[in-house]
């Protein structure tokens, strides 16, 4: 843990120059970042050192609040810290997700702050949405099957993951197929994962593919049938 006025940070050993890039961004003077392939608005990536590649996100809000202020957010348990702590969580039950290496909370008053959160990049991986776009049609299909694996076992490790959508789930094309990450854990949590759980997680995916791809021009049959096992997962287990 760091403190600097107002500022908290928390950053895993050995990463001085972590400390300093988020001190950067709470004082708004982040360097040029390098933009990510289907990244979304704010996020990016930094070469702190040769083995050294972190990929910054400022937490965003959305829904109707997100036209006041997108930035700041209001409690006591900054979120930023709660997510880093589901990433530990994840990692630990073996579920596929970025290493998450530091997060930055600067309070601007009593219950009221900004954050942002610091992952190493895995090199290659791009968003899913990002790369079913730019993929031939027979490639889809299989990058949404390494993607609902890793749901299915999320939630066999008994995680609830309470935004899935194309956009949080990183992929890597590989000599033998596809690998695949879940990403934005904010609001993760441990419980028990019923039939309902899965169903859930697939109409929300569901409702992910409808927003993005309204005419069906990208999702093939096999997409939407890799991503129906997610549900079909809980039949045999509830």
């Amino acid at each position: 843990m760091v403190r600097r006025g107002r500022l908290r940070l928390l950053v895993r050993d050995g990463m001085p120059e972590l400390a300093a890039l988020l001190e950067r961004w709470a004082s708004g003077t982040l360097p040029p970042a390098r933009a990510l392939l289907g990244g979304r608005g704010g996020v990016g990536a930094f070469q702190l050192r040769p083995d050294l590649v972190i990929v910054l996100r400022p937490y965003r809000r959305g829904g109707l609040i997100a036209r006041i202020d997108r930035a700041h957010y209001f409690g006591v348990a900054a979120r930023p810290f709660s997510e880093l702590r589901a990433s530990e969580a994840l990692r630990a039950a073996g579920v596929p997700t970025p290493e998450v290496v530091g997060a930055a909370v600067r309070w601007d008053a009593p219950g009221c702050y900004t954050g942002a959160l610091a992952t190493r990049e895995v090199p290659g991986a791009i968003n899913l949405w990002h790369y079913l776009q730019m993929a031939a049609a027979p490639e889809r299909g299989p990058a949404c099957a390494a993607a609902a694996a890793v749901t299915r076992g999320m939630h066999d490790a008994g995680v609830i993951h309470p935004d899935l959508n194309l956009q949080n789930y990183l992929v890597r094309r590989t000599s033998d197929g596809f690998e695949a990450w879940i990403i934005d854990l904010d609001r993760v949590r441990l419980g028990r994962v019923t039939r309902h759980t899965r169903r859930a997680a697939f109409d929300r995916i569901c409702r992910s593919i409808r927003k993005l791809d309204p005419e069906s021009a990208v999702m093939t049959l096999a997409c939407v049938e890799a991503f129906q096992t997610v549900a079909d997962a809980g039949v045999e287990q509830n």
